[in-house]
This record gives structure tokens, C-alpha cells and sequence, in this order.
């Protein structure tokens, strides 16, 4: 039998161009800013200053200065006290909620996602209202026992505070390689006669070994980029970590900004080398495949009078981590004064919101953040889109690297990425304008959410047979029309979740816009940041609730219109 040569597809002048330039434009935008802040650190002089020379003399100041050893000293404490109860406490909470017969499993899988998508900032400020030595929990305490057992303002308290965060962070990628796992051998062991107990400590734990070391680097990197958290808890104890040195000293001296290039070209080494360490461990997870093909149904491990005792433990975390600091965070931004000692309904108050929407800085911060979530989820959507075709349905000779570099920013600290924007409208002339806009904040907070975005695409477009393209292609669709017409009417649920990931995670984000803001382009969470500094904490308390509320509407639209779920 005669069998007909394939026809081959070529890719038209037209769509290589579009694949090159969206390299092209991934590569710039990604590693454009890092260039300005590792080469500034070798000049003798602030870059916008001409005929500077090279010299490690940035460096040699930065060694020298106690205060960057301090700084790092800290935030290594810092970091592994998060890490270790962040991945003991999520690890624990994914296991009980996905391999047990643990009460209210599906309530407690949506409360502990919550703070995921809650912003940080606002979330951190409830907890200081309430754990704060002022605060209402804390004067409760010391009313009716004398004594109160924390202190939010030191490295453990910081670290307690941060499990906000890094709990939910560690569960979803817990249960996630739960969800992954055949549960065969689990289920041999416990017909075999093995309590769930050794079944857990023998079998599951091993196997979910890889997501927890993962867990741990990820918690890690996140403690050495943070900026609010050791600004806002750490500055009244005078606690420097390598963000908040970096922040104080460009603020506070100008003329130190080499070294201040310098410490964040080491803080940025040292993420990356966590990053390939993380990948490195991603990596080897393939060593843990207990079968192929489809898991099979998990089978329930009996916790037998543990049960309910365990489901009061959870319920109280719950509590303590998210019901209380969100409940803070709103009352105080409805009384005159937040305190066990007198009554918050005669103390009632609007004028906190009042002064927000009355107050031209305030209420800009609000316009900005809105303009630049919509303007930044759209452009960050089409663009991602385009990127993610790249590197998934087309022969492009560089399409590999293309994923690595849209995960990459998730690695760079925010900080640095700001002071890298900041360089570059500074040296690129056409692009000085955008310095002072909200425009320049959109593109580094887009740059700063990739990886989110492409994460919420990337997962929906593998899972899409790229026979129907081919097929198209086949035709004498050229691969623009193929991916247009084909690949992303099927991709449509992935890309409105990404559409309302990235307007959640942009109206959240401040930590690139620190060294962006001015008079005219305030954005909510360095507006809060600077208030909360200066003072002003019953605005702040307000424009955290304003947050808060934009962010459940914006998921609320996004489940009910357009279906859009965030599962765990």
C-alpha cells in the first residue's frame, strides 16, 4: 500500500515575525530592568550622572557596613522562621483535609485558600490591630491575665505573621501533589493491616517529600524579597531585613544609590540561586512516581475520636489567622477607637472612609489601582496569550525558553525589580515620561504577575490536542489563524481566570511602585504603606476594607459571569 508524504507545514514570514518579536519582547521586559541594577553597582556614580567608571567600591562600602550584616543576619532568622512552621502547619492541614475523614473538608479547602487571594498588606494590618502590645486581643490578655505571650514587633512575631500566607501557600502545593499520587500502595498498606498512622508517617509523607522541601525554598525567597511586613512590624524595633535596608537607604541617602545596586545585585543572586535549587528539587520529583496513568480515588484514613478534636484545632487557627485580623482591619476602620476598654458601637464612626474619598491622594490611589488592574489584565492577558502560543503550539527555535523566563519574575524581588524600572526610564530616554505615570507602575507590576498569569494559561493549553491546530494548519491555515481560531476559543475559561488573577494580583501588588510613586500616581498599597508609617492608621484601616472589597467583587464577576473558580 502506497502511503502519502506528510505535507509540510511552513510557518509564514508574517507569524515568524510575531514569534520573534514576542520573544523578543519577553526577553526585554523580563531581564531589561535586572541590566541597570547589576550595572550600577559597578559605577562609581549614580548612573544618570555621566562619565562614570568601573569599580567594585560598592561593594567593598556594602561589606563594610554593619548594617547589611545585621540586615542579613535577619532576614535569614527570619526566613527560617517562617519556613518551618509555614511547611509543618500547611503540610499537616493538606494531608488532614485530602487523605482523611476529617469533618468539613470542603469549608475548610475554600477558608484556607482565602489569604491567597486576600491582599497581604491589608490582611497584615488587621493582624496588628488585633496581636499588636496595643492592640484588642492583646489588651484583652493583659486585662485578664497580666501577661501578654507575643510580640509582634521582633523576628518571631514577624514570622507568626507570616503565616498568613505562606500556610495557604504550602497547602496548595501539598494537596496538589496529593491530588497527583496513586493512592494504591496507601491503600495495600492499610488492607495489610497498617494503622493510618504509620500509613502517614511511612508512606504519604515520603511521597509528598519533594512539595515540601519546595514549599520550604519557596516560604524562603519570599521572606528575603518582603518588604511590608519587616517595614511595618520590624521599624518600630529598629529590625532591618535586606528589603527594608535597601528601601531606608535609598530613601533616606541618595547619594549611597551604587550601594544600594550593590545589595540588591546580592539579594537577587541569592534568590536566583534558591529559584535553581527549587527547580532542582522540582526536578527530581519524578523519583517519587509511585505508578502511571490515572490515580486512583483516594481511600480515607479514619483519625477515629480525633476527628473533632483536630476539626476545633483548625477551626481555631482559622480563626486567629484570618476571621480576627480581617474583623480588625474593618472594625478599625468604623470607630475612633478599636479597644476592649470601651464599647466599638459607641465609638462608631464614617469618618475614615470620609476622609478617603474626600482626600484627593487617597482617593486617587483607589481611580489608579482600578485603571491600572484593568488596563494591566487585559494587556498582560493578550500578551501572555501570544507567549504562551509561542511556547506551546509552534516550531519556534527558541520556544523552550520562553516558560522559564515568564516564571523568573515570581523570583525577583519586587524591591529590586522597582529599582530596576526606575533605571531604566531614568536611561532610556524615550521612555523617561512614563518615570511619574501610572503607566510605568502597570508595566512593573504586569512584569512582577507573569508568572501567575501564564500559570493560569499554560496548564489549560497542555491539555489541548494540538491535532486540531495541525489539522488546521494542514488546510493552509497559517499558525496565527490556526491559534486564533482554534486553539483560543477552546483556551476561553483559562483566559478569563487569568484576565481575573492578574486585575487581583495587580490591585494588590505595591512593592515594585515604591521607588515609581509620585505626586499624581499613587497606588493603593504604597499609599496605605506610607499612611500607615505616618501614622494614619483609621484610613488605612479603610482603604485595606476598600481593597479587600474590590478584590471579592472582582472574584465574584469573575465565578458568575464568565464561571471563573479558583480551586485548590
Amino acid at each position: 500500500m502506497e502511503t502519502r508524504p506528510r505535507r509540510r507545514v511552513e510557518t509564514s514570514r508574517a507569524d515568524r515575525g510575531i514569534q520573534w518579536g514576542i520573544w523578543l519582547l519577553v526577553l526585554v521586559l523580563i531581564f531589561g530592568p535586572i541590566v541597570p541594577v547589576v550595572y550600577a553597582g559597578f559605577v562609581d556614580r549614580p548612573l544618570y550622572e555621566a562619565d562614570g567608571q568601573l569599580t567594585l567600591s560598592n561593594f567593598g562600602a556594602l561589606l563594610e557596613d554593619p548594617d547589611f550584616w545585621s540586615a542579613l543576619r535577619n532576614t535569614a532568622l527570619f526566613a527560617i522562621m517562617a519556613a518551618v512552621p509555614g511547611v509543618v502547619i500547611g503540610a499537616v492541614l493538606a494531608v488532614l483535609v485530602a487523605r482523611t475523614d476529617l469533618p468539613m473538608r470542603r469549608t475548610f479547602t475554600a477558608v484556607l485558600m482565602a489569604p491567597l487571594i486576600l491582599p497581604g498588606l491589608g490582611v497584615t494590618l488587621g493582624w496588628i490591630t488585633m496581636y499588636a502590645p496595643s492592640g484588642f486581643v492583646s489588651a484583652w490578655f493583659a486585662d485578664h491575665l497580666g501577661v501578654v505571650p507575643w510580640n509582634l514587633y521582633s523576628l518571631p512575631g514577624m514570622a507568626i505573621v507570616t503565616l498568613e500566607k505562606t500556610v495557604p501557600l504550602v497547602y496548595l502545593m501539598v494537596r496538589a501533589r496529593l491530588a497527583a499520587i496513586d493512592t494504591t500502595i496507601e491503600s495495600a498498606a492499610l488492607t495489610a493491616g497498617a494503622s493510618p498512622l504509620r500509613v502517614l508517617r511511612t508512606i504519604t509523607v515520603p511521597m509528598i517529600g519533594p512539595s515540601i522541601w519546595t514549599a520550604g525554598i519557596l516560604i524562603v525567597m519570599i521572606a528575603f524579597e518582603t518588604l511590608s511586613l519587616p517595614l511595618v512590624l520590624g521599624g518600630p524595633a529598629d529590625i532591618d531585613t535586606l528589603s527594608t535596608y535597601l528601601y531606608r537607604t535609598w530613601t533616606t541617602d541618595p547619594s549611597r544609590q551604587g550601594t544600594v545596586s550593590a545589595a540588591a545585585s546580592v539579594l537577587l543572586l541569592l534568590v536566583t540561586l534558591m529559584l535553581l535549587l527549587r527547580n532542582r528539587l522540582e526536578g527530581n520529583a519524578g523519583r517519587y512516581t509511585t505508578a502511571a496513568g490515572k490515580p486512583s480515588a483516594p481511600r480515607q484514613l479514619g483519625l477515629g475520636w480525633l476527628r473533632w478534636p483536630l476539626t476545633v484545632v483548625i477551626s481555631l487557627y482559622v480563626l486567629i489567622a484570618l476571621v480576627l485580623p480581617v474583623t480588625g482591619l474593618a472594625m478599625t476602620s468604623v470607630t475612633n477607637l478599636f479597644s476592649p476598654a470601651v464599647s466599638p458601637f459607641s465609638v462608631l464612626t464614617t469618618r475614615h472612609f470620609e476622609t478617603v474619598f474626600t482626600n484627593g491622594a487617597l482617593f486617587r490611589s483607589i481611580t489608579n489601582s482600578l485603571l491600572i488592574g484593568v488596563v494591566g489584565a487585559v494587556l498582560a492577558t493578550v500578551a501572555l496569550t501570544i507567549a504562551a502560543l509561542v511556547a506551546h503550539r509552534s516550531q519556534f527555535r527558541f520556544r523552550t525558553t520562553v516558560p522559564h523566563i515568564l516564571f523568573y519574575p515570581r523570583a525577583l524581588p519586587g524591591i529590586v525589580l522597582g529599582v530596576g524600572i526606575f533605571w531604566t526610564f531614568v536611561l532610556v530616554t524615550p521612555l523617561e515620561p512614563l518615570r511619574t505615570t501610572v503607566w510605568g507602575i502597570m508595566i512593573a507590576f504586569i512584569i512582577r504577575n507573569t508568572a501567575i498569569g501564564y500559570a493560569a494559561i499554560q496548564s489549560s493549553m497542555l491539555a489541548i490536542s494540538t491535532e486540531l491546530d495541525a489539522a488546521a494548519r494542514t488546510c493552509g491555515a497559517t499558525w496565527f489563524r490556526a491559534s486564533r481560531d482554534v486553539v483560543v476559543p477552546l483556551l476561553r475559561p483559562a483566559l478569563l481566570g487569568c484576565l481575573v488573577i492578574m486585575f487581583v494580583s495587580i490591585l494588590n501588588d505595591y512593592d515594585p511602585a515604591v521607588f515609581l510613586v509620585t505626586t499624581g500616581n499613587e497606588v493603593l498599597g504604597v499609599t496605605m504603606l506610607k499612611q500607615w508609617v505616618a501614622g494614619f492608621v483609621g484610613p488605612v484601616a479603610a482603604l485595606g476594607v476598600i481593597q479587600i472589597a474590590i478584590t471579592g467583587v472582582a472574584l465574584l464577576i469573575g465565578r458568575l459571569a464568565w464561571g471563573v473558580k479558583l480551586n485548590a
